[in-house]
């Protein structure tokens, strides 16, 4: 029986893309493997809308969200951290080990960053130097605001804001360089629908000019080092890559610039648009209950009685796999992932199994799912 991946990565990648990453070995000091980072640097910088470098790293969001801390982040920062959740603890938690001071603010799971929280955080914590946020975060599927939170930054004194775009890249619209970010990282397994292994980050110029007066703490993850490369007439990694999952991005950015990049994120909206009517009439509402904060990459689910991890088991008998919650949120949501290029027949097929998913396990569904989908597919 076929697998039907719906988890928040790795996700369903195209035959397209995993045959590029089997193409025949190339070296890594070669004119191919040089032409193959002046096409990657040109499209995920078209992607972002951005000047500059992108450095393409081996690692998860994870290792680019290291690099971000190891890079930007010195002993004697002020940080000031405002999350949503698990991944935005998560970025907190590596920039801590650096040494510097941490304030942390917390939302209620299920709620974004609003405009009024953030004013009253800048103010309760004026001292801070470096800002760290997440724009969409995986834990449940809240998007935040980005360029509506960093619009209240002031000019003078203004911290460098460092952002978590690991779920969000390439699934919905990401401009750090328009918005005011400084320090992006992301990574391919998600909203770039390329398998795991290449981790991304942009700077700002304000960023690269901290990086030089910081000493890197990673040797690996030097940005100096790897931007020194990249910019060499013959661009390169300082060490060797993961040459088959870049031939592999490659094909997946070739795919979304065909489509284009407005139809591509409103395709994947208006995925998460219908999944959230069609479940809500089976009786699992949507976690995040304001609409505007939804995902557009991830749908989180409110399960009745606390009944997610029986759901997600009987939903992989069925050939589906779904993720559950974290942490606090185990047991209680479970979370779709629609990143690649799902369309009806996939939405269909998602809703049904988890009709039968929920028969299986004595939960009762509403029978009307799929023409509830269906006014949420078409407006």
């Amino acid at each position: 029986m076929a697998e039907h991946l719906f988890t928040p990565g790795p996700v369903t990648t195209a035959p397209d893309v995993l045959l590029a990453g089997a193409s025949p070995m190339m070296s890594h000091r070669s004119p191919r493997f040089s032409a193959l980072l002046k096409r990657l640097q040109n499209r995920l910088r078209d992607l972002m809308n951005v000047d500059g470098p992108v450095l393409l790293l081996p690692g998860s969001g994870t290792g680019a969200l290291e690099a971000l801390a190891m890079n930007l982040v010195a002993p004697d920062d002020k940080v000031l951290s405002l999350s949503c959740g698990v991944f935005g603890e998560r970025f907190r938690e590596i920039v801590g080990r650096r040494g510097a001071t941490v304030a942390a603010v917390d939302v209620e799971p299920g709620k974004a960053v609003d405009v009024a929280t953030f004013r009253k955080a800048l103010a309760d914590h004026r001292e801070t130097t470096v800002l760290l946020l997440t724009h969409n975060e995986t834990s449940t599927g809240v998007t935040n605001d980005i360029e509506a939170l960093l619009a209240e930054l002031p000019e003078e004194g203004r911290p460098l804001v460092l952002v978590d775009a690991v779920s969000s890249l390439g699934a919905m619209d990401c401009r750090p360089q328009d918005w005011g970010v400084d320090g992006l990282a992301s990574a391919s397994q998600k909203g770039l629908v390329t398998p795991p292994g290449v981790a991304l980050l942009w700077l700002s110029p304000q960023a690269w000019e901290k990086s030089r007066s910081v000493p890197s703490a990673s040797y690996y993850f030097d940005v100096g080092l790897h931007r020194r490369s990249l910019e060499r007439e013959a661009p390169e990694n300082p060490y060797t890559p993961p040459v088959g999952l870049l031939l592999s991005l490659d094909a997946a950015l070739s795919a979304m610039a065909e489509i284009g990049l407005d139809l591509r994120f409103a395709q994947r909206k208006r995925f998460a648009k219908a999944l959230a009517a069609g479940a809500a009439a089976l009786g699992l509402v949507p976690f995040v209950e304001e609409r505007a904060a939804r995902s557009s990459g991830v749908t989180a689910l409110s399960v009745p009685e606390g009944r997610a991890v029986d759901l997600q088991r009987a939903l992989r008998k069925l050939g589906i796999e779904a993720a559950g919650g974290q942490k606090e949120l185990k047991g209680q949501i479970l979370r779709l992932a629609h990143y690649g290029d799902e369309r009806w027949p996939e939405l269909a097929l998602v809703l049904g199994g988890l009709y039968g998913a929920m028969r299986e396990i004595g939960l009762d569904g509403g029978r009307d799912f799929i023409e509830a989908a269906f006014e949420g597919w078409k407006e």
